[in-house]
């Protein structure tokens, strides 16, 4: 079975002293039906290329939860995962892994190839339809890897919970927009080379996008019952 590495939100609980690692349950709802085998990522970890490594994974998952520490008004910032999970997506790159940037993450994404967020007004605990770019797909040989094989509807439905968000001017160089929400602001985009897909909408929750997301699953990890 494809085994999937998934990041960790980072969770204070100050009556005990603790900062927690914590996954909701919902993914491995998600996940383990479809065939693939989730594995929680603990964030404090030295050698994170070889500790990877050794867990074997087929895919990275970076979720979402805690804004990136950097943000001026970061809400559960937790730097421990931002170091994380940049060393995890650079290793990532650097053995042709691919990976999947699910709100918070593709705000990493984004962040790393060395884009900007700004704040967004109304993305938290609603829905809306995001627009599809018909011309990312339009050659045939320049297709992103993370699209081979995905049908593209002109529009999705699709969850929001965020209050960050990507202007497309503010979009990193290496990434193309593939969906933008009303607001402009883009809420789905691929790596030219890599297979590397961020989506601001979460798959693991309530969402109309189910048919969309397994396709995205399908063509970044491939068949999820192989080995």
């Amino acid at each position: 079975m494809t085994r999937l590495g998934l990041t960790q939100r980072v969770s204070v609980v100050e009556s005990y002293g603790e900062r927690r690692d914590c996954l909701d349950q919902a993914w491995t709802t998600l996940l383990e039906p479809a065939g693939y085998t989730p594995v929680p990522l603990p964030n404090e970890i030295d050698g994170v290329a070889s500790y990877l490594t050794g867990l074997n994974l087929d895919g990275l998952v970076l979720t979402s939860g805690n804004d990136l520490a950097h943000l001026e008004d970061a809400s559960e910032p937790a730097p421990e995962r931002d170091r994380f999970e940049t060393a995890a997506l650079e290793w990532a790159l650097a053995e042709d892994v691919p990976v999947l940037g699910v709100c918070r993450g593709l705000e990493l994404l984004n962040h790393y190839f060395g884009g900007a967020l700004s704040p967004v007004d109304d993305h938290v605990a609603t829905d809306h339809s995001i627009a599809i770019d018909p011309d990312v797909t339009g050659d045939a040989e320049a297709v992103p890897p993370a699209l081979a094989g995905v049908d593209l509807p002109a529009t999705v439905d699709v969850n929001s919970y965020h209050g960050y968000g990507i202007r497309p001017t503010d979009l990193a160089d290496p990434l193309t927009a593939v969906g933008t929400a009303p607001d402009g602001t883009v809420e789905w985009a691929v790596h030219e080379r890599h297979p590397v897909c961020g989506i601001m909408w979460h798959p693991e929750r309530e969402t109309a996008s189910t048919t969309l997301d397994r396709q995205l699953f399908r063509s970044l990890f491939g068949d999820s019952n192989h080995g």
